[in-house]
C-alpha cells in the first residue's frame, strides 16, 4: 500500500530531546487540524503517493545502513499528521526492521494504539491557543514510555503557558514523564517563557525550533 508524501529530506532534528542530531525526516501529507501557528500548510494537500518499499528504499540510500550508538541512524516520520494514514503505523514497523531508531511526531489527536511502542513519540499536546485542544485524546497517555517518549506543549501566548502547566500538574506528569515547552515562533517572547520555567522551578525542557534559528523560518526541507 502507498502513502501521500509531501517530502523526504536530511537535516537537524529541531527540537526535542534529541535536538542536533542529524535525521530523516520522511513528511507525510494530510492533516485534519488547523492550529492558528501551523508553519507546515504546505503539507495539507501537496504530495506524491510512494509504495512503502520505495521510501524504505529511500530511507536505506540516503541513511545507509543501520549500525547502534548514540550516533546511529535516525528517522522521523512527521507530517501534516502521519496517523491520518492507515498505512502509518506498518511503515514505521518496517523501520523499525531495518534496525533504525525511529520517532514520530504526532498531535496526539489519533490513537496511538497500533504505533509499535519501540518508536520514540513525540506527541504534541495542543492548548487552547492552538484552537485545537478539543482534538486530544486522553487514552494516548496510557501509550506513553517514560524515558523514551515525549510530550510536547507548543504555547501562544502565558495563559497557554499557565493552562500547561495546570494540565500536567493534574495528572502527575512532571514525575514520569520528558515535557518539552515551546513558545510559537514570533508570538510569545522566549524570554519570558525561559524565565518564567526557572521562577517555577518546572521540572520541564525549554525548547526552541532550533532549525529556525539556523535557517530561514519560512524554508522548507530544513
Amino acid at each position: 500500500m502507498a502513502l501521500k508524501v509531501n517530502e523526504i529530506f536530511y537535516s537537524l532534528q529541531g527540537e526535542g530531546t534529541r535536538a542536533g542530531r542529524p535525521c530523516l525526516f520522511i513528511r507525510l501529507t494530510g492533516c485534519p487540524l488547523r492550529c492558528t501557528y501551523c508553519d507546515t500548510a504546505y503539507a495539507f494537500t501537496e504530495g506524491t503517493f510512494m509504495e512503502r518499499e520505495t521510501l524504505l528504499a529511500e530511507t536505506v540510500r540516503r541513511l545507509g545502513p543501520p549500525r547502534p550508538g548514540p550516533n546511529a541512524p535516525f528517522v522521523e516520520v512527521t507530517g501534516g499528521e502521519p496517523l491520518a494514514q492507515g498505512e502509518t503505523p506498518r511503515l514505521l514497523q518496517e523501520l523499525l526492521d531495518l534496525g533504525y531508531e525511529v520517532a514520530l511526531e504526532t498531535a496526539g489527536s489519533h490513537d496511538l494504539r497500533p504505533v509499535p511502542p519501540a518508536v520514540v513519540k513525540i506527541v504534541d499536546r495542543k492548548t487552547p491557543g492552538s484552537g485545537e485542544g478539543h482534538r486530544w485524546l486522553e487514552s494516548n497517555l496510557e501509550f506513553l514510555i517514560p524515558g523514551q517518549d515525549e510530550l510536547k506543549f507548543v504555547l501562544s501566548d502565558e495563559a497557554d503557558y499557565h493552562w500547561a502547566k495546570a494540565w500536567c500538574e493534574e495528572r502527575g506528569l512532571f514525575q514520569r514523564h520528558d515535557l518539552l515547552f515551546s513558545p510559537v515562533w514570533q508570538r510569545l517572547d522566549p524570554r519570558w517563557l525561559a524565565e518564567r520555567m526557572l521562577a517555577d522551578g518546572l521540572a520541564a525542557r525549554f525548547q526552541l525550533q532550533l532549525h529556525k534559528l539556523i535557517w530561514e523560518p519560512e524554508r522548507r526541507g530544513v
